[in-house]
């Protein structure tokens, strides 16, 4: 059996048997909405805000788990979104950032990120479980984002009021969710708020080979945190401008080699002991030399959708330290340089950065 082949039944068993199931029983209330985290124990913690990013998250989630043929993922993700349609949005056409246990706004702030995930999980639902609210909405939430959160110097306030330091990561998953619209039902808005998203990449992101994180209010690097770059970041915009080409959009002058250029770099210089380190300075000097689980996904992912092999080592690396758990389908986040984590619970929010990966993995030929 080849690597490949190992780590896709690896992956398959963990997602449907394990994972999947422990999050559509212990991760959901009673009224369908999902939980912020589960203990290492398997059971989920209350009292904590629930993020609407989460709940955006978790429906794209058991939505794409539905199209991978894992039936229950259909009658999960559809209570989500009814429970996210009914308590979520703002009267202005953007969304809500938090509720609490009951379904109470808790936090009325609109923030560009959890945004870009409502579109996303919007565009799940219209492909997946054919939801007929689901294109109306996103049409709706782009036209507020656009008239509400349309920033002066390019791109869009990251939230309502509007704070320093600007921030490239927003963006970035916005243009996620508008490539997610565009291969499932294109639209001339979509298309231009992706091509917006990409301008941002190349004239403001991209310094010398590298994507920074941290802006002034007119998108230049921040002065005290703007020398921070995130290989992990490197990874997903590498994949997402390759979509982007696949998707026909034109990115431009200097994004049509800076994909794998980017996976490259990130690799080469954010690669240690065989992990995704959290944080580097430009030259690719550790910063943070922790790791997040996200970071190895979104390197798997891409290293997939660029032929690379070390993407097999890097799954089976992941299973060997974030996915050991006593209880099976539950990972641990966040590890220090030196390998300990401090972590008490899992986080719902992770389980998005998995299926992204995996999902890429199931489908993969090699």
């Amino acid at each position: 059996m080849s690597a490949f082949a190992a780590a896709k039944t690896k992956v398959s068993n963990w997602l449907f048997h394990q994972a999947l199931p422990l999050w559509a029983e212990q991760g959901v209330d009673g009224q369908g909405r999902f939980f912020e985290q589960l203990d290492f124990e398997g059971r989920a913690r209350t009292g904590l805000r629930r993020r609407t990013r989460v709940q955006a998250r978790q429906i794209y989630v058991f939505c794409e788990a539905a199209a991978l043929g894992w039936a229950p993922g259909r009658a999960v993700a559809q209570a989500g979104l009814d429970r996210m349609i009914a308590a979520c949005p703002r009267d202005d056409g953007l969304w809500v950032a938090a509720t609490d246990d009951a379904g109470a706004v808790v936090d009325e702030t609109p923030d560009l990120y959890d945004l870009a995930f409502v579109l996303f999980a919007l565009a799940a639902a219209h492909r997946v479980l054919c939801d007929d609210r689901a294109r109306p909405l996103a049409l709706e939430t782009l036209g507020a984002i656009n008239r509400l959160m349309a920033a002066p110097h390019g791109g869009w306030h990251e939230a309502l009021p509007p704070s320093l330091p600007r921030r490239q990561n927003p963006h970035m998953h916005l243009l996620e969710a508008m490539l997610a619209w565009q291969a499932t039902a294109p639209d001339p808005v979509f298309g231009t708020a992706a091509r917006m998203a990409l301008d941002l990449c190349r004239d403001r992101f991209l310094i010398d080979g590298a994507i920074r994180e941290y802006f002034t209010e007119d998108w230049r690097p921040d002065p005290a945190v703007g020398h921070i770059v995130e290989p992990g970041h490197f990874e997903e915009w590498a994949w997402l401008l390759r979509q982007a080409e696949i998707a026909g959009l034109d990115a431009g002058p200097g994004l049509d080699q800076a994909a794998e250029a980017l996976h490259r770099r990130a690799v080469a210089q954010g690669l240690k002991a065989g992990f995704m380190i959290r944080e580097m300075d430009a030259d690719g000097a550790p910063i943070h030399a922790g790791r997040r689980l996200w970071a190895q996904t979104e390197a798997v992912r891409t290293a997939l959708t660029f032929g690379d092999a070390a993407a097999a080592d890097l799954i089976e690396a992941t299973f060997a330290t974030h996915l050991a758990t006593a209880v099976p389908g539950l990972w641990v986040d966040s590890y220090e340089a030196d390998g300990t984590s401090s972590d008490k619970a899992a986080p719902a929010s992770s389980l998005y950065h998995l299926m992204t990966a995996f999902s890429e993995l199931l489908r993969h030929d090699a």
